[in-house]
């Protein structure tokens, strides 16, 4: 079936042309276009252009193409043009029609949003209390989350990644390192951090070659000590920010800095690699005012995200206007001018100053720092939102279709050997096995930030050494991770005083063949909004795909019945099997339960509702690891 407009270019050769215009020239009266097509839309009436008799008396050119006749054209002119394409092509009518009707239906349902939207509001203006804001930003303790929120990358500092990102690349460093081999380890240790400093040298140099030549080329490492622990500080800050990039690289960037803090390794290199990732804490420290800046109640305005969903364009804009005017009144109240004609301060990350080794920063709060702050703050609260709000509907999910104490509908209970199951649950003890893992899930995503400084200051301590064991999966560096341990500890009891009880092991596996180390450990739950946000995705958007054409509904309707039986489904094969228990201990433990959501996705595409996810443009739980990743 050919477009309108399709149809409308094919028709434009230059005796159809000619002739659709001298039909359109004729002048006719003023006409609906329901009563030509049969379609009532509402009274609406297609005004002719009122100067068309002037122009056509004074003798104006005629149009020498039919895009140009298009563009000039009136009202009259196109509807006996239409006129002449059904008379030609008689289901240029029906797509017309269909079009109608589809616009009809989609300004019934901004009707209804409005009106609902308006209800909606004038329902709380009668509340004697103030409407609850949908989200915890009011209540974030920013003075609190500060020591953990990094801050974001300044474009000098992007550009020294791109390089680092590149140097690691080519990098074998694991490949060299956590082998078995004879002879003096620290020494190929040092040759290899030796050599990525090397590498990384020639590509700054390549890339600033007046700036970097003579630091770089005639220098030792040591004297460059500063520039390269920044250079990986910068990765490692990225990461932080960006779980699901540097997903090649970051594993051999942090494996090489746990053997550079080794004191035989140290003294091989030269220079410590590692410094402290740059957070608002640290920039709020250096900074006169800093900690009023975080105190001050405008900043909760400037830096809380703006939601479309649920509001009028007025209302976005009014939010966009509050929060641009909270930022200049932020910048006016703390950020210092500089003296007239006194050199403005270099930014983080300017390769001149790293390679001095020095700094222009100083204790005066800038516009510049300002903006830095509240764009960390901005980042932070996206990032938690993005990982937390996956699991959140979930639980919705849960608790809105299915009632644990009533399984005569659609049933949780799992038994073992069946279905791939490890586990035997009743209907409602399999309801709380899953509520409260999701529940953990979200807790440990909203922690998100503060567990991945906590997994590096485990995997660069000095005091925790590791050992290469086999286990099962290949050589892993086997490394207790007491931080890790005790947050997640903090986070499991909170979980269970919220619950109530617990069902299954509340052992979290770190340090052992499970789990060797914190890296494998906070890499295992950033793949959690990678799992629960595609499930989210595509039951969002079934209810679109099903009404969008008629064959669309009459597959669903003849594999599932209907739509709300697809989607329940979907739910209920997840929640029964990605929480099966084909983990180890039984599936039953902490990091069991996620193991059990892997197996579950990789079977996937077994499932008998697999082609009604593809429909949805389901693609995959995970995405690649080239390019940006």
């Amino acid at each position: 079936r050919r477009p309108l407009h399709l149809c409308i270019w094919r028709l434009a050769s230059p005796s159809r042309v000619s002739a659709a215009m001298a039909a359109a020239m004729a002048g006719v009266s003023k006409k609906r276009l329901s009563e030509m097509l049969d379609v009532d839309m509402e009274g609406a009436a297609l005004e002719q252009g009122p100067d068309v008799e002037m122009e056509e008396s004074s003798g104006a050119q005629r149009p020498a193409s039919f895009a140009e006749w298009f563009q000039v054209a009136s009202a009259s002119e196109l509807r006996n043009c239409l006129k002449s394409l059904v008379g030609e092509m008689p289901q240029v009518a029906t797509q017309v029609q269909e079009m109608l009707t589809e616009e009809k239906a989609h300004q019934e349902w901004v009707n209804q949003e409005e009106k609902s939207w308006n209800d909606k509001k004038a329902a709380s203006a009668n509340l004697d209390q103030p409407a609850k804001a949908p989200d915890n930003r009011e209540r974030e303790n920013f003075d609190m989350q500060a020591r953990f929120i990094p801050l974001r990358l300044t474009p000098d500092e992007r550009t020294l990644l791109v390089i680092l990102s590149g140097a690691m690349y080519v990098s074998e460093y694991t490949g060299k390192v956590d082998v078995y081999h004879a002879g003096n380890k620290s020494r190929r240790m040092a040759l290899q951090i030796q050599q990525v400093c090397a590498i990384l040298a020639g590509l700054v140099v390549s890339n600033n070659f007046d700036i970097a030549r003579k630091p770089l080329i005639e220098r030792e490492f040591a004297e460059n000590a500063h520039f390269f622990s920044a250079v990986f500080e910068v990765g490692r800050r990225y990461k932080i920010l960006s779980p699901d990039k540097l997903r090649g690289t970051y594993g051999k960037l942090i494996h090489m800095l746990q053997d550079s803090v080794k004191d035989d390794v140290a003294r091989a290199v030269g220079f410590e690699c590692v410094v402290p990732v740059k957070s608002v804490a640290t920039l709020v420290a250096m900074k006169q005012r800093g900690q009023e800046l975080l105190n001050d109640p405008l900043l909760t305005t400037a830096t809380g995200e703006i939601y479309e969903s649920g509001k009028t364009r007025a209302e976005v804009q009014a939010e966009v206007r509050d929060k641009s005017e909270a930022l200049r009144e932020l910048k006016e109240k703390y950020a210092e001018k500089a003296a007239a004609g006194a050199p403005a301060p270099k930014a983080a990350g300017d390769l001149g100053e790293l390679l001095r080794g020095k700094t222009s920063e100083t204790a005066v709060m800038t516009e510049e720092n300002v903006e830095t702050i509240i764009a960390s703050i901005s980042d932070h609260l996206s990032f938690q939102r993005f990982n937390r709000e996956p699991c959140e509907r979930m639980i919705t999910f849960l608790k809105t279709y299915f009632n644990p104490n009533d399984d005569r509908g659609w049933s949780l209970e799992i038994n073992r050997g069946r279905g791939g199951s490890c586990l035997s649950h009743g209907h409602k003890t399999q309801f709380t096995f899953v509520l409260q893992s999701l529940m953990l899930w979200r807790e440990i995503m909203g922690s998100m930030f503060a567990l991945w400084q906590c997994t590096e200051d485990d995997l660069l301590d000095p005091s925790l050494r590791y050992r290469l064991c086999d286990t099962g999966q290949g050589l892993n560096r086997l490394q207790s991770a007491p931080r890790v341990s005790r947050m997640m500890q903090h986070i499991l009891h909170k979980v269970q005083s919220e619950v109530g009880g617990w069902v299954g092991l509340s052992v979290v596996h770190l340090g052992d063949r499970d789990v060797p180390n914190a890296l494998v450990f906070i890499d295992k739950y950033t793949q959690v909004p990678q799992i629960l946000a595609p499930i989210v995705a595509c039951l969002d958007k079934l209810p679109e795909v099903y009404e969008s054409s008629r064959a669309t509904r009459e597959l669903i309707d003849k594999e599932f019945n209907n739509l709300d039986t697809l989607r329940m489904l979907i739910l209920q094969d997840f929640f029964r099997h990605g929480f099966d228990g084909s983990g180890d201990d039984g599936g039953s433990c902490v990091d069991g339960r996620l193991t059990s959501c892997w197996n579950w996705c990789s079977k996937v595409e077994k499932k008998k509702y697999f082609p009604a996810l593809l429909l949805t443009g389901f693609t995959g739980f995970d995405g690649g690891f080239d390019g940006g990743w």
